[in-house]
């Protein structure tokens, strides 16, 4: 007899609305015995967690938000450079 053990990984498709745009992002659950991670897989080091898959998605989403503010605003800063070159 073969025994199977429930998924410890679900994938969700979270739709969000951001700066006037619409957006679609893959969260993958993972579950842990302390309860839930979410990742989100195509954006690189925003993730969350929570006591149940309901939980985490909601926190996921609040770091999906603060991802994308980061990387807005980021992105319309002019890098500043300063390099000091001794002889």
């Amino acid at each position: 007899m073969i025994s199977r053990r429930p998924a410890a990984l679900r994938c969700y498709l979270v739709a969000m609305e951001f700066a006037a745009a619409d957006a679609r992002f893959v969260v993958a659950i993972h579950h842990t015995p302390q309860g839930c991670f979410a990742q989100v897989v195509n954006l690189p080091g925003c993730f969350a967690r929570g006591a149940n898959e309901v939980e985490a998605l909601e926190n996921v989403r609040a770091a999906i938000r603060a991802f994308l503010a980061i990387t807005h605003l980021l992105q319309q800063q002019k890098p500043r450079v300063s390099l000091e070159i001794s002889a």
